[in-house]
């Protein structure tokens, strides 16, 4: 098995994070005001 690049393992996590936190921000948006759309631009941008 080839050992993965130390940088490339960080990008990964950081990037997998990134995404993570995007959805559960928006999971957490429907949730409390349950208006998909308006969740949607609050966590897109």
């Amino acid at each position: 098995m080839k050992k993965i690049n130390p940088i490339i393992l960080i990008v990964i996590v950081l990037v997998g994070g990134f995404f993570a936190f995007k959805i559960m921000s928006f999971l957490g948006c429907y949730v409390r005001l349950e208006d998909a759309e308006r969740c949607w631009k609050l966590t897109a941008w």
